[in-house]
């Protein structure tokens, strides 16, 4: 079956087929269905905020615009360059925040969207085209992914552009331009998601298989072929060059291929579950994590479902037909990264099954209606004329789709399993409060990553130049927060930037906010109590306002002194086998620190030690999101039964010291490596 000028499947008789106007709006009405399923709520509402990876992808994207260029980029576990030198322009030309991430991927969606209709009508006429356009502007798993500042999207945009420029340089006379397009989209591919490692696979495959089956077309087209696979390799070869030479710099995927490793051992097991599930996943059980979408939710709903499965033994019926063969290897090809890989089914991993995945119901839907006679006769009495009641039917079905869709985005999806833990919902909604308190210039805001995501998210959340914000957090993994910071922020540098004060006391508000999930510890929240703080606590958040500077008044006042020009040592309270220590910058930090507090026995040997400012990533352990004036209060756990005589050791020192050698402690003022003090009775 081969396609003519007016796209049919060979039908001289073909039904369905509305005036041209009427196409043309039918085009629109789905791509604006499309737009508004992927660009509603994008910032606020779905995703309900931002996660570690877009914050990753965001802090590539500066590297990028200060000037860092790179085929890869070996942060965040591994980045290919080609996504994010497009999001990097957004960000250059909307501003830092959400919106910028995400339009990036929502416009690749859209224009997903179109390539899919261009490659199906190509290869099966307009019907098909049409059908399985509309098919992917609704179905959750593109919308899904076009939603999120993440670079997997940015893959069937340039692999399906690749497969539209094949076939129409295989169905051409004079082919070679489209050939060496076909070769540029898919050397551009291997720069979108580690998952484009399968593209290559699927060419060598196809080209193989044209050159065993299709012979005769296939040695008039040879000269094209090869160029195509020519510019496909000049094209990947840099970033081929770069990964040849660099194997460390995805550790990601060794950390993943389990499945692969057990295959390359003559395991076949783990690879044979994961097909199972691969093929049930498009309509009885998907992908099992809520991060990438709905967990357990098949990709097709019943109906669709059913249409996808009639569609596989069609293409197998048929797979001499060279379009048929084509969608088979595509298929097959798409799925290995999540085959080889735990977690399977993965829809992130087989994204680039997006430029075909309507096609196979769609081809279902046209055959029925060309090879039933009485349907066909039916479908054509009722789509002529002015009703178009075929056409009605299925715009209402894809209306169907689209509102379940809709439902399974901005309601079940936000709100299922770990997704608000994620994406940082109460980091959201702390910076909407931030926003909207003209008076809340000095903020200190606790999270989980202090050091490293949290200020990046604040950064991407606040729209207003004049807060500043330090940042605090946990370092011991119980999820309770031992760390405080009251952020310094006095009337004199407040009327410096133009900034609003509380009239009731005529100084600006100190806001410290913690997710309402990961707690204080009940010391440090008694101390903001005692300093009148009022206390507001939502579903998401906790926050605490200072009205005026609370006075740093120790229990145990120490004489005063800074380790490295930067930390002022200034105290402790003790009660009931806890202690905690003060401190405040004095300048900048401009170097990697970690605390450490020894508990000596009478030998001077360590009873106890404790180390804080950690974090789970040891190349960041530093804080320069502390501002200048900010007090630091850090509780510490003490052994039982201590004396008066047992000695406490504090210091600071720079980790990246330790290794090799001695580690370097910051000196004090008085140039000692650290303090020793008695416990207080």
């Amino acid at each position: 079956m081969m396609t003519d000028e007016r796209g049919t499947l060979n039908n001289k008789n073909s039904s369905f087929i509305p005036h041209p106007s009427y196409f043309l709006w039918l085009l629109v009405a789905i791509l604006l269905t499309a737009a508004a399923l992927r660009l509603i709520g994008i910032t606020q509402v779905s995703p309900p905020g931002i996660t570690h990876d877009e914050v990753a992808n965001w802090l590539i994207d500066h590297l990028i615009l200060s000037g860092e260029h790179a085929v890869y980029f070996t942060r965040a576990y591994g980045h290919e360059a080609g996504y994010h030198y497009w999001q990097a322009l957004l960000v250059a030309l909307i501003g830092d925040n959400a919106l910028a991430l995400r339009l990036a991927s929502a416009y690749l969606g859209l224009i997903g969207v179109a390539v899919t209709f261009a490659l199906a009508r190509k290869l099966f006429g307009w019907q098909v085209g049409i059908i399985a356009m509309g098919i992917t502007a609704v179905l959750f798993f593109p919308v899904f992914y076009s939603r999120l500042g993440l670079r997997a999207i940015s893959l069937p945009v340039f692999s399906g552009l690749s497969a539209y420029f094949w076939w129409r340089a295989w169905s051409a006379r004079k082919s070679t331009p489209a050939f060496a397009l076909a070769g540029l989209f898919a050397g551009l591919s291997f720069y979108t998601y580690m998952a484009a490692r399968a593209v290559p696979i699927f060419y060598g495959l196809f080209i193989a298989y044209l050159a065993l089956f299709h012979w005769r077309e296939f040695k008039q087209r040879w000269r094209g072929v090869v160029l195509f696979g020519a510019i496909f390799a000049v094209i990947a070869a840099p970033l081929a060059y770069y990964l040849i030479t660099n194997p460390g710099s995805e550790f990601r995927i060794s950390e993943l291929d389990a499945p692969l490793r057990a295959l390359m051992a003559g395991d076949l097991r783990p690879v044979l579950e994961n097909a199972l599930k691969i093929l049930l996943m498009f309509g009885v059980k998907g992908d099992p994590l809520w991060r990438q979408g709905v967990a357990g939710m098949p990709v097709f709903e019943l109906v669709v479902a059913f249409l996808f499965y009639l569609s596989l033994p069609l293409c197998l019926w048929r797979w001499r037909d060279a379009r048929y063969g084509f969608l088979l290897l595509w298929l097959a090809t798409a799925v290995i990264p999540s085959l080889v890989t735990i977690n399977a089914p993965s829809t992130i991993r087989m994204i680039n099954l997006l430029p075909v995945l309507g096609i196979f119901p769609a081809l279902i839907i046209v055959e029925v209606i060309h090879k039933i006679p009485q349907l066909s006769t039916v479908i054509h009495y009722l789509s002529t004329g002015k009703a178009k009641i075929s056409t009605t039917v299925l715009l209402i079905f894809g209306i169907i789709y689209a509102c379940w869709t809709a439902w399974a985005i901005y309601v079940i999806w936000p709100q299922g399993g770990d997704v608000p833990f994620v994406w940082q919902t109460a980091l959201r909604d702390i910076g909407n409060a931030i926003n909207e308190d003209e008076t809340a210039v000095a903020v200190a805001v606790g999270g989980w990553s202090p050091d490293t995501m949290d200020p990046a998210t604040m950064a991407l959340y606040l729209n207003r130049e004049n807060t500043r914000v330090s940042t605090f957090g946990l370092e011991s993994g119980d999820d309770i927060i031992y760390t405080l910071v009251i952020p310094n922020f006095d009337e004199k540098t407040a009327a410096s930037t133009g900034s609003a004060t509380d009239t009731s006391t005529g100084s600006v508000t100190v806001s410290i906010f913690h997710p309402t999930a990961l707690p204080l510890d009940p010391a440090l929240a008694t101390q903001l109590k005692n300093w009148d703080a009022d206390l507001t606590i939502t579903d998401t958040y906790t926050h605490y306002a200072l009205r005026s500077s609370p006075p740093i008044a120790p229990q145990n006042p120490a004489s005063p002194t800074t380790f490295g020009n930067q930390l002022k040592f200034l105290g402790t309270d003790q009660d009931s086998g806890e202690l905690i220590t003060y401190w405040q910058v004095v300048a900048p930090i401009t170097q990697p620190m970690r605390l450490f507090f020894h508990v000596l026995d009478e030998n001077g040997e360590i009873l106890m030690e404790d180390y804080s400012w950690d974090t789970a990533d040891p190349q960041t352990l530093w804080q320069p999101h502390w501002q200048v004036g900010d007090l630091v209060l850090q509780k510490h756990q003490l052994p039982q039964p201590l004396t008066d005589a047992t000695p406490i050791r504090l210091g600071i020192f720079d980790p990246y010291s330790c290794n090799p050698g001695p580690c370097q402690n910051l000196i004090t003022a008085e140039g000692e490596p650290f303090l020793l003090f008695p416990v207080q009775q």
